[in-house]
């Protein structure tokens, strides 16, 4: 539908409004995200916004569904083997108990696990670790969960399969492969999580007073080896999960998909694993299987709004504002996009956002797919910097909260903003930069 025919029926309008509500729903944060997105999803093909046919043969990114359920798997089972806790555990030694150092080794551990699997992932298997050594060191731990939050959504950045976010941008553009996210993006994140870790350490240092470590050396060491039941099997998992980083790696010269790469790892992995763990099926409950239908809700919401000439319209006046000029319409979804990230989890934003620069492209006539990369790299940034400018910014921000609350070291919102604001509006000053001198 084109934009000047947008108002001729009722489902545009229809659409519109029921995205809004939708929209406003999840911000409340009341009810189940993928609850509110399947109800909405339903409304729109029950109504015939949406054609069913459409809906699964088009607009439901089955690539993105089925990496993202991968990667849940392989971070379930290496969760399950011990090797993460290990090596947080066994890596404690090296710090000697001092509080800076323990925390750069937990943003550097969060840090390169966000990148390495994803940023939801690496937090769930972090945070227990770190409270853990915030209660050996008798640390105040909220400093540390608030660190491994704001590095969390920074290093997710810098890969392919690192965020939710990038997942799904490298489904719309398969020319966006991981080695060129790691090559593009992993410079600017590289001085980001510098930048950040930096002013955090400034912030809290009058909370990181010296604290000697309270266990000897060899308890530390057989309490990180007790996290490993089976040495043979955590180490077949540990070449896997290795194997399957290089095949993300090399995949324009294995010519194999992202997906296929993600769940041929979780498979050889859980081949090698505890058999009573998939017999039983105790592995499958780890996928967060409401994040899965969420996203398919949203897809299809998302679909609802192209095939009304929503996105159409939107591409239009971003095209309009910015005269076709490719580098400030970079700068604006940079902006734009961090700024809403910062209010709204920025799943929502980056799927009504991605069929948006689709249409522009198509709008400015863009012979080649690369010529729309510096929109696709702002968006990136723009949604991953600006997830952590409040609280409610990002899935990882909230799922930390809420393990924090129920350790009873609860932080607020206003105390998370007092932090992520300042360093989220840091970080897009610097991301700008970034943009307009090496990637345009």
């Amino acid at each position: 539908m084109q934009p000047t025919a947008l108002m001729s029926s009722w489902q545009p309008v229809a659409a519109i409004v029921i995205f809004l509500i939708i929209y406003a729903v999840w911000m409340t944060d009341r009810i189940s995200r993928a609850l509110v997105a399947l109800a909405g999803a339903l409304i729109f093909l029950v109504i015939g916004i949406v054609h069913w046919q459409d809906a699964y043969m088009m607009h439901i990114q089955w690539n993105t569904i089925f990496l993202w359920i991968g990667m849940m798997l392989i971070a379930a089972v290496m969760n399950r083997s011990g090797l993460i806790p290990y090596a947080a555990i066994y890596s404690l030694k090296w710090t000697k108990g001092g509080p800076v150092r323990v925390m750069l080794l937990l943003t550097c551990l969060t840090a390169i696990g966000s990148a390495l699997l994803d940023s939801v992932t690496m937090v769930l298997l972090i945070v227990p670790v770190t409270f853990v050594i915030t209660r050996k060191l008798e640390l105040n731990p909220v400093p540390f969960l608030i660190a491994e939050i704001l590095v969390s959504n920074l290093g997710g950045a810098a890969t392919l399969i690192g965020h939710p976010v990038n997942i799904w941008i490298g489904s719309a553009n398969t020319q966006l492969t991981f080695n060129l996210f790691l090559t593009v993006l992993g410079p600017i994140v590289l001085i980001l999580l510098v930048v950040n870790v930096g002013l955090l350490l400034l912030f809290y240092r009058k909370s990181f007073r010296q604290h000697s470590l309270k266990v000897p050396l060899q308890h530390l060491e057989e309490e990180a080896r007790s996290y490993i039941q089976n040495p043979r099997r955590a180490i077949a998992i540990l070449i896997i999960f290795i194997l399957t980083l290089l095949a993300f790696i090399s995949q324009n010269w294995i010519g194999i998909e992202t997906p296929v790469i993600a769940l041929s790892g979780a498979v050889l992995m859980l081949l090698v694993s505890t058999r009573s763990q998939w017999r039983t099926g105790e592995i499958w409950r780890e996928i967060e299987w409401e994040t899965v239908l969420f996203f398919i809700g949203l897809f299809i919401l998302v679909g609802g709004l192209v095939d009304t000439g929503w996105i159409s319209l939107g591409a239009t006046q971003l095209l309009e504002l910015t005269n076709g000029n490719l580098g400030f319409a970079a700068m604006i979804i940079l902006w734009i996009t961090g700024l809403v990230s910062a209010a709204i989890d920025n799943i929502p934003w980056v799927a009504t956002m991605i069929p948006l620069i689709q249409e522009a492209g198509v709008q400015m006539n863009a012979d080649a797919p690369a010529v729309l990369n510096p929109l696709w790299w702002a968006l990136s940034l723009g949604a991953c910097i600006g997830g952590n400018g409040t609280l409610i910014g990002a899935s990882s921000n909230l799922l930390v909260a809420a393990i924090a609350h129920r350790e009873k070291h609860h932080f607020s919102y206003m105390e998370f903003l007092k932090v992520g604001l300042p360093l989220t509006l840091i970080s897009l000053a610097i991301a700008s930069a970034y943009l307009y001198f090496i990637i345009l």
